[in-house]
């Protein structure tokens, strides 16, 4: 199936070091003019914000390296993977799992959409494109989940890199990937759509569109297809996203509520009404059951239903990040980044990672045990894989899921800066009590904050302030190169697990996007 003209590459490296680098500062006194050569020698940005930059363009560099083709970390892979880390052993992750290649691809959607006329831009779209024709192929192979023939086989977690099907033991099937997938290529229809509008009156229209979203039964346009195994399946337990319990669960389900809702509105666009009617009656149902899984005796959200765990998981921040609507969808959110449930999920998560790592740095009080900050933050406190094997003595913080909580601060200063409101509620007034903990301003339940009130704007500066805390944590235990592995080691604080994980990189971007919308 052909999207768009064949795959054109140019060099990566030249590219993005033109976009994104940092004029050395000998050089800026010419460029400025000799009456500034002073000013010019002094620092132009504080060191967090010069490290971002920099860091920026070598997250991108690094992701891109294990995309084919043109990746160097993957030249033996077939057009159009996205593969996890270029480790072949210990670990092997020498593969394309749905979720994970789903996930790293909207971040170059976004990429995409933030100039569409760019000339990354236009390298981004034929990347697109040449994923978007292997998750046709990949959708249409037989694998140990099933086959397409019932859509049983879109549950597959992961393939070969050369896009044949993974047939070792696995924990399957994952009902995420579908619906991330479906999510990624709606992100990318509309986002090029809007930058081509004359192409819904074209000639080539439905050679473009239609591979991509078709109102025809059976279902085999890549977004159709999936929508179709989500609006069936997404009642039925799965592995979660760490590919360990299987079961029904927060993460799986927010994103699967996305991609019914926003598949409901794409239907309609394509004049399937019926499919629209069925997604949104799904939808529907989905957002109730998505209610059980707020514990109030907790006092938090909990990631698996039924769980011998407690609840409390790094998947909870990427459900509310990833299953948050898109800028095209006009849906009120659940649970969003901002929501009061989240922020209390974030805020039990960072005191159990904050203890529970030497590298951390335990607090020295009890006192401090109500202070809300920057830590790095693992997958769950139950956590015994060490990025190698299992080891006994715990997990380490995740890459990822470090940048992730700086990400959800971030986007809730956002929102709180665009809504100019604040409602301290009973559920919500423990996280803003942490967050203030260093100030003397006490957030008060059922009190309504706006610009007028000293509290409000110190609660934004506080949690840009925290967010950076959490990436000023990833500055710390990254390479000198820059590079972000799996994990870093919760004692030595040194990088460990794959190496390149193409998911840190992704997150890393997303969080400096957050960054940047303040």
């Amino acid at each position: 199936m052909a999207l768009l003209v064949p795959f054109v590459l140019v060099a990566y490296v030249a590219l993005y070091a033109v976009a994104f680098s940092i004029p050395p500062l000998h050089s800026l006194p010419n460029f400025l003019g000799a009456e500034n050569a002073q000013d010019a020698q002094k620092p132009l940005q504080n060191p967090l914000d010069a490290w971002i930059q920099r860091e920026e363009s070598i997250a991108l560099d690094n992701l891109l390296a294990n995309v084919a083709p043109g990746g160097r970390n993957v030249r033996d892979a077939v057009k159009g993977s996205v593969i996890a880390s270029p480790s072949r052993q210990h670990p092997n992750y020498f593969y394309q799992w749905v979720r994970d290649a789903a996930i790293t691809t909207s971040t170059l959607v976004n990429l995409y959409a933030d100039d569409p006329s760019s000339q990354l831009s236009a390298n981004l779209s034929d990347i697109l494109d040449d994923y978007a024709r292997l998750q046709y192929r990949i959708q249409h192979t037989k694998n140990p989940s099933g086959s397409f023939d019932d859509l049983s086989g879109l549950g597959e977690p992961k393939f070969e890199a050369d896009g044949s099907p993974f047939v070792g033991s696995w924990g399957r099937p994952q009902r995420d990937g579908p619906a991330l997938r479906a999510i990624t290529l709606m992100e990318y229809l509309r986002a090029y759509n809007a930058s081509h509008p004359y192409m819904w009156t074209s000639d080539g229209a439905d050679s473009w569109f239609k591979p991509l979203y078709d109102a025809s039964m059976p279902s085999h346009s890549i977004i159709k297809a999936d929508l179709e195994y989500v609006s069936h399946y997404w009642n039925q337990t799965g592995f979660d996203l760490w590919e360990e319990v299987d079961g029904l669960h927060f993460f799986t389900a927010m994103v699967q509520l996305r991609a019914l809702r926003e598949g409901a509105d794409l239907a309609l666009a394509f004049n399937d009404t019926g499919a629209a009617e069925w997604y949104s009656k799904q939808a529907t149902l989905l957002k109730k059951f998505l209610q059980l899984f707020w514990d109030a005796r907790r006092g938090h959200l909990i990631e698996t239903l039924n769980s011998h765990r407690g609840g409390l998981d790094c998947a909870l921040l990427l459900g509310s990040l990833h299953g948050y609507p898109s800028l095209y969808a006009d849906h009120a959110p659940i649970y969003s980044p901002y929501s009061d449930e989240v922020l209390v999920s974030l805020l039990a998560l960072v005191q159990d990672q904050r203890t529970r790592f030497p590298i951390n740095a335990a607090p020295s009080s009890e006192d401090d045990e109500t202070v809300l900050e920057g830590v790095g933050i693992g997958r769950y406190p139950e956590d015994v894989y060490d990025g190698y094997g299992t080891d006994q003595r715990g997990g380490n913080p995740w890459f990822l899921c470090t940048a992730s909580a700086a990400e959800v601060l971030y986007r809730t200063a956002s929102e709180l800066t665009s809504s100019s409101n604040l409602t301290i509620t009973a559920t919500g007034l423990p996280f803003y009590e942490a967050l203030l903990s260093s100030s003397s301003l006490q957030p008060e339940v059922d009190e309504t904050y706006g610009p007028s009130d000293t509290i409000f704007h110190s609660i934004i500066d506080r949690l840009r302030s925290i967010g950076d805390e959490f990436i000023e944590v990833i500055k710390i235990h990254t390479d000198a190169k820059g590079s972000l592995s799996e994990q870093f080691d919760r004692v030595t604080g040194y990088e460990r697990g794959a190496n390149d994980l193409t998911w840190s990189y992704g997150a890393f971007l997303q969080a400096i996007r957050a960054r940047k919308g303040l």
